[in-house]
């Protein structure tokens, strides 16, 4: 419902001055004068008397916005009071309401813009009265509930970001425990070929010592000749012992091991 004037101006008219009262008041960060406020309704083709009824009929839209405020229909409140506000600017209550409204649609709906809003009308209603209790107690509110809102806010991405990267952690693992266990399972295996191996070698090599000490107690013609092919022999056991070694070395370089390499004495041919 808009204000009904003495003569005929279109509700464009009264927007377009309400916009131009509220973005004055919004860039200046302050109330406009009466001086400002009569400069625009001239350039609008809006008599004084007309200004005059309007501010008279503000104090309707006043009221309207009180029952949407209590309904909690806060975009139906700021509507009304944008509108009483523009032909009155300087009426304390009329301005904490607004920012009480704007507090309300802030809370339901978070937006930026009434964060703005906020401050900027408790700024005016602390310019009209410093020590207003109800725009001090509503600027209390405000920054409790924002600074709730924030760390809140913090707390869910935090929480977001640990619940994707476990996710993403069990997926991954999903995929790579399988890999790591074949590849385990291989490894496993071959250490058990190597080990048997190297016993193999043990025990030969234990036969091949004692021989060596059996010949050596016989003295006979045939001792220098055995003795070659046993030294013969050992050298071969030797190689095929570093080749063993190798093996265990190159298996523990990509990944740690259980198998410690052992040192064999070697016999000494006298």
């Amino acid at each position: 419902m808009k204000t009904t004037f003495s003569r005929n101006i279109s509700s464009s008219v009264i927007e377009n001055y309400i916009q131009r009262v509220t973005e004055l008041s919004q860039s200046s960060q302050r109330i406009p004068t009466m001086g400002e406020v009569e400069k625009i309704a001239t350039e609008l083709g809006i008599e004084p008397d007309e200004i005059e009824a309007a501010q008279k009929q503000s104090h309707d839209h006043y009221v309207r916005a009180q029952g949407y405020m209590r309904l909690k229909h806060w975009d139906d409140a700021i509507l009304e009071l944008q509108e009483a506000v523009a032909f009155n600017p300087s009426n304390l209550e009329m301005l904490i309401s607004l920012a009480s409204s704007h507090m309300g649609r802030w809370q339901e709906k978070h937006y930026h813009k009434d964060e703005n809003n906020i401050r900027f009308r408790i700024r005016q209603c602390l310019v009209i009265k410093p020590d207003c209790e109800e725009a001090l107690n509503l600027l209390e509110r405000f920054s409790k509930a924002f600074k709730w809102r924030k760390q809140t806010s913090i707390g869910i991405i935090v929480g977001l970001g640990g619940l994707v990267l476990g996710v993403s952690s069990f997926f991954w693992l999903s995929d790579t425990l399988p890999n790591l266990r074949e590849k385990t399972s291989k490894l496993q295996q071959l250490e058990r070929v190597v080990f048997r191996d190297l016993n193999e070698l043990q025990k030969e090599q234990a036969v091949f010592k004692a021989e060596i000490f059996t010949l050596r107690k016989r003295n006979d013609r045939r001792y220098q000749a055995d003795v070659s092919k046993l030294h013969s022999r050992m050298n071969q056991l030797e190689r095929q012992l570093a080749t063993m070694q190798r093996k265990i070395l190159e298996m523990e370089n990509p990944q740690p091991s259980k198998i410690t390499p052992k040192s064999f004495p070697y016999i000494t041919i006298p």
